[in-house]
């Protein structure tokens, strides 16, 4: 089932990144996330801004929410395989935000 995207606007070491959760992964696939710079056009609609460490979290939601309860885990496994799947994601969106911040150009300039 394909659901719409999900937006959230998170702040980084680097600065904001918008992340967008695609509707047509599903939780453990590995491009479940595409991650943006904070002034994409796609992120004015976003009015709340998430520091990283408590996006952790809401990423947990997030892919409980996408049916890992399909997996055939125990549920102490497939727990665990949540909380590390989050923490790769989370691992993702600090990288891509610092790749982000190199290319920005310098403030004033465009």
């Amino acid at each position: 089932m394909t659901r719409a995207d999900e937006r959230f606007l998170v702040v980084t070491e680097h600065g904001r990144v918008l992340v967008v959760v695609r509707g047509d992964k599903r939780a453990l696939d590995a491009d479940l996330l595409d991650v943006r710079r904070g002034d994409d056009p796609e992120a004015a609609g976003v009015a709340i801004e998430t520091p990283l460490r408590a996006f952790a979290a809401k990423m947990i939601d997030l892919l409980v929410a996408r049916g890992t309860d399909a997996l055939p885990l125990s549920p102490a496994m497939r727990g665990l395989m949540v909380k590390e799947k989050a923490a790769e994601d989370l691992r993702r969106i600090e990288r891509s935000a610092r790749a982000l911040a190199a290319d920005a150009p310098p403030p004033g300039t465009a």
